[in-house]
């Protein structure tokens, strides 16, 4: 059997890229175990068995990272909740900075203090409501990518992330099969935010069936949305 011979410099590369992908399997470890103790405590999910929250949190997180680069963005994810998915794509993408923004405190604490045990420096959470950031000049316009899991209504979600994009950032939608009728139900919606359809991205978690919109910011958002006073939410844009 022929022998590969390898020079010291390409042999510390290696065992630089091994140690890096042992760091982050411990780090994926750590927010299981964090996550699930958090979780007893607090009401971050309704998912609170290990295999669940690896799958259905933290594979379901990474899904994007099959067509989007997240490398070296600035990213925010709405409604950040428990940290899905902050903080997955913050140990999967190291150079990217990621901002998870929600309306509960408590729950970015809990998500800020998983971050900072696990040695995650590209981690920042900020709370508040998305309408008031989103009219902040610091954050109008501010970040490559939007992401959002599980928090609204096609239209709602449209007002809510585009805002946010600069020209040319993508809006990354995690969804169900139902966006396939807001689709048609709301179509072209998003051009009226600034955004354009890009693609679709299908695939499957189980199976269970899991779309992701990829929305393009093409031009600036009409400064009067989001609107105030949850309007994008009680009167969703048609």
């Amino acid at each position: 059997m022929k022998r590969i011979k390898y020079s010291r410099c390409a042999l510390l590369a290696h065992l630089k890229l091994l140690n890096i992908v042992l760091v982050m399997e411990n780090q994926y470890d750590q927010l299981v175990d964090l996550f699930l103790d958090w979780n007893s405590k607090i009401n971050l999910s309704a998912i609170r068995d290990e295999a669940g929250v690896r799958e259905k949190h933290i594979v379901d997180s990474l899904l994007a990272t099959e067509f989007v680069d997240f490398e070296d963005k600035r990213v925010l994810d709405i409604g950040a909740g428990g940290g899905f998915p902050t903080l997955p794509l913050a140990i999967e993408c190291p150079t990217a900075q990621i901002t998870a923004l929600d309306s509960v405190g408590k729950k970015m604490k809990v998500v800020q203090s998983i971050a900072d045990t696990i040695g995650l420096e590209n981690v920042k959470t900020i709370h508040g409501r998305i309408e008031d950031f989103a009219q902040n000049k610091n954050y109008r316009e501010k970040y490559d990518i939007v992401t959002a899991r599980a928090l609204a209504p096609w239209p709602t979600l449209l007002e809510y992330a585009l805002p946010f994009l600069r020209i040319g950032g993508v809006f990354v939608a995690y969804q169900g099969p139902q966006i396939r009728d807001d689709l048609k139900t709301y179509k072209n919606l998003e051009q009226k935010l600034g955004g354009k359809i890009l693609k679709i991205h299908e695939t499957a978690l189980s199976d269970a069936e899991r779309l992701f919109v990829v929305v393009k910011k093409i031009k600036p958002t009409a400064k009067m949305f989001p609107r105030p006073n949850n309007l994008p939410r009680i009167k969703p844009l048609s």
